[in-house]
């Protein structure tokens, strides 16, 4: 189980989980990042035996599509998956915001740079100071987009080997010193592409996974437990950019949750817990279609059923990560109510502990506060009605409900400069797009 309150931790199985968001805009590219990863590992540990350099190589491999979740129209997905050697600026757009994400955060921080290059050609990314990790990852990113656009879906995989393996060395070779980097084409062909255990691996997706995982593990790379809450930052803001209505929603909730469990004397390591809790506990709307999430009216009930799964895939999504339990809990219990008429699980007041009961709290009275699609941000004092109506039905903790109406000039500030942080980084990854289209490339 992973220890909140560890020097250090292992995170490659939240590292994975991360990685595999992305893949669910498109097929192509689902499980993408992985074979990214496992395919940059083969080819850099034949350029360094660096511990440092490979398990860097591994995680820029893993999150380098992450901006992917906030840009995957149509035309950014297309430019992705186009294999061919033509500059487009919008194919940079994914790997900016990568960049903005991740940039702050001091762990990720080279890795973000890794991020920002890995779609630039050989050719013009020689002309600035660049991780050559970026050169890696870039090819083995069109290794992969070339093998999946090739592979014919109907017939088995592992049956057109023989066929792919001198497409894909004419490719390699077409590109090698413009396209691509001429040592990492010569490993890929000469060290990776001959191998049958490499095709069996890319291939066979069922083992990938297992595999990623045994090699981070075999790193025994520790790292600083502080690098897991920037992981559920960064996760929340995943979630919450898709939308402009919830850009700012679960840093907002997971400091009103915090500051309410410290009222209510929840030990250090517990409030750790709690924000962690709060700021992952929306993650599961990754599955729910943004037209149902910024529809602007009532939703319809099929769109209501569909809403209201968000919570049942955080349950099955943080779940998968070997955390604490209460950090699931307090996470995926936020919509259950003490009379049992709460989602998706029916709970009801014996089943819900103190902190499911002040996240509820913290994420109604924080969505009462945002602007929706359908609805302006409250007043306070309007907000803490509902609330306090919402507790007289017993669907609400009087206690909680009592101590964040005592308490909600200092509560609801801390929520305000949690929110303003978040907005500033939303409004700067809103304006990538329009950057990157009017920017000239290395001219």
């Amino acid at each position: 189980m992973f220890d909140v309150n560890s020097s250090t931790i292992d995170i490659s199985g939240f590292l994975l989980a991360v990685s595999s968001m992305s893949g669910l805009s498109d097929p192509i590219v689902n499980n993408h990042n992985y074979r990214v990863a496992f395919i940059s590992f083969l080819i850099g540990k034949d350029i360094s035996y660096s511990n440092e350099f490979l398990y860097n190589l591994i995680v820029a491999g893993l999150l380098h599509d992450i901006g992917l979740l906030l840009v995957h129209t149509e035309e950014d997905l297309a430019v992705v998956k186009d294999t061919r050697d033509e500059e487009s600026k919008i194919v940079h757009i994914h790997s900016e915001i990568g960049y903005e994400l991740l940039k702050n955060f001091p762990f990720f921080s080279h890795i973000a740079k890794i991020i920002k290059y890995h779609h630039y050609p050989y050719n013009q990314i020689v002309k600035v100071k660049f991780p050559i990790s970026s050169a890696i990852i870039y090819l083995a990113d069109r290794i992969d987009i070339f093998i999946q656009t090739n592979l014919n879906k109907n017939e088995n995989k592992l049956s057109q080997i023989s066929d792919l393996k001198p497409k894909l060395k004419e490719f390699l070779i077409k590109g090698k010193g413009t396209q691509f980097s001429p040592r990492a084409v010569d490993t890929a062909i000469e060290n990776l592409i001959e191998k049958e255990s490499f095709w069996f691996e890319i291939l066979s997706e069922a083992y990938l996974k297992e595999t990623l995982e045994e090699m981070l593990q075999n790193f025994e790379q520790k790292m600083p437990s502080e690098i897991f809450f920037n992981l559920a930052q960064i996760m929340a803001y995943l979630i919450d950019f898709k939308s402009p209505f919830t850009a700012t929603h679960s840093s907002g909730v997971a400091h009103i949750a915090t500051s309410l469990a410290s009222l209510f004397n929840f030990t250090a390591p517990d409030l750790k817990k709690m924000k962690i809790a709060g700021l992952l506990h929306d993650i599961g709307k990754i599955a729910i279609p943004s037209d149902i999430l910024e529809k602007p009216g009532k939703l319809s009930d099929r769109e209501i059923n569909i809403m209201k799964s968000h919570v049942f895939h955080t349950h099955k999504i943080i779940s998968k990560l070997k955390l604490d339990p209460n950090i699931i809990h307090w996470a995926a219990f936020h919509h259950e109510t003490l009379n049992g008429h709460g989602y998706p699980f029916n709970l009801r007041a014996k089943d819900l502990s103190l902190g499911a009961r002040v996240m509820a709290v913290a994420d109604i009275f924080t969505a009462l506060m945002e602007d929706r699609p359908y609805k302006r941000g409250m007043s306070e004092e309007k907000a803490l009605s509902i609330i306090e109506e919402l507790a007289d039905r017993n669907r609400l903790d009087q206690r909680v409900v009592t101590v964040l109406k005592k308490n909600i000039k200092s509560i609801n500030m801390q929520r305000k400069e949690a929110q303003k942080k978040a907005t500033k980084t939303y409004q700067t990854i809103r304006e990538i797009p329009s950057k990157i289209k009017n920017q000239t490339f290395f001219s």
